[in-house]
């Protein structure tokens, strides 16, 4: 007896579960416009370029311009650019700026800091998880070492 009531329970619950299960999948759409399966996570391009110069507004070659994984040297002008994936929202990025040529182009502090992506608009996105890519203009000036 106590039996056959488990048993008339379950099936009485796996019918309810059934029936919630099928309708939370077409109320989310599932059944009206079918099953889309995305895998991934949403991401975007971060740029950020700009100019490091010295005191005197002077570009500085060859500074070393680090942010995240991503690192270059300046160039002749003291133009750099660094960028990083990440998740499409409001960002903030440790960047480091370094003197790594030693006295060649003169000899600067270092200075670490931080580059903040705030409400960022997005361009060339594929419709898909990549929403596209932002940029951030972000000049620097370095101070001498003496």
């Amino acid at each position: 007896m106590k039996n056959r009531i488990l048993k008339s329970q379950n099936r009485i619950i796996a019918f309810i579960i059934s029936v919630l299960g099928i309708g939370t999948a077409c109320s989310f759409g599932g059944c009206e416009y079918g099953t889309v399966a995305e895998y991934g996570t949403p991401s975007a391009t971060f740029i950020v370029t700009g100019k490091v110069t010295n005191e005197n507004d002077v570009g500085i070659k060859g500074i070393k311009v680090k942010m995240s994984y991503d690192s270059t040297l300046t160039n002749e002008s003291g133009q750099y650019e660094v960028e990083k994936v990440d998740f499409p929202t409001d960002q903030e990025f440790p960047i480091y700026f370094e003197d790594v040529d030693g006295a060649e182009n003169g000899e600067y502090q270092k200075l670490d800091t931080v580059v903040a992506f705030v409400d960022p608009e997005f361009n060339g996105g594929d419709g898909g998880w990549y929403n596209g890519e932002t940029n951030k203009e972000f000049d620097i000036k370095l101070k001498d070492k003496n």
